[in-house]
């Protein structure tokens, strides 16, 4: 659900997801829509006002589930993404071509809710590192990041295991590991294992973090019959 990121592969077909078009594309062929639209109501949950910083925002598709009034800004490392995304949602919120770090942010403890769709397997473990840090620097007190990758899981199919094993990403972690990352700057987070999202095989894996107690609620329990959640 992201854009170009730091560590990916990009050979063969996988060069066409550079198109943003083509991008989009392949996304809703293997049912992107559903995903998002459970993403947000079940993981996201924005209320109007809300203001959102997406790290790795691709094509920032996921302004399509938004509700109109939130305040919305996306960072990604691609310039084709970043121009479609101004031109397709234009003053719905603002894009910008540079990774974010603690000197992009234009005021730190700022947002309600930080995005990192899709990112964190494309990201080694110091680089993780630091996208938790900069969600931590860029969230009010109250505020929550919410994540969700590809992930390997003991018992899922094994068409799901390949054709996870073939995404752009080099770094597919398991649970395990994607929550030790978080919680390495963040004192809780709740999580959340879906097999049941795309149309395709495949397990996704959530985390919602957030620096106080009070700033999470418990994840929906809509994982079907092989969902998990925890905190």
């Amino acid at each position: 659900m992201q854009g170009e990121a730091i560590d990916q592969h990009t050979g063969g077909l996988r060069a066409l997801l550079s198109s943003p078009m083509l991008f989009d594309f392949m996304q809703n062929l293997v049912g992107a829509d559903g995903l998002r639209k459970t993403y947000v109501r079940e993981y996201v949950r924005p209320v109007p006002g809300a203001r959102i910083l997406d790290i790795g925002c691709g094509t920032a598709a996921i302004l399509d589930y938004l509700p109109q009034e939130v305040e919305y800004e996306g960072y990604d490392l691609s310039a084709r993404y970043i121009e479609h995304a101004r031109k397709k949602y234009g003053p719905r919120g603002r894009f910008f071509c540079e990774r974010v770090s603690g000197l992009s942010l234009r005021e730190p403890h700022r947002f309600d809710i930080v995005l990192a769709s899709g990112v964190l397997h494309h990201l080694n473990d110091d680089e993780a590192g630091d996208l938790f840090k900069v969600a931590a620097l860029g969230l009010r007190p109250s505020g929550v990041l919410i994540t969700h990758d590809n992930v390997y899981v003991e018992g899922q199919s094994r068409m799901a295991r390949y054709l996870i094993s073939k995404d752009r990403g080099s770094h597919v972690r398991t649970p395990a590991q994607y929550e030790a990352l978080a919680r390495s700057v963040f004192s809780h987070a709740e999580t959340a294992t879906r097999h049941d999202l795309l149309r395709i095989p495949y397990t996704h894996f959530f985390m919602r973090c957030s620096l106080q107690r009070d700033g999470l609620q418990h994840l929906a329990p809509g994982g079907g019959p092989e969902g998990e959640a925890g905190v």
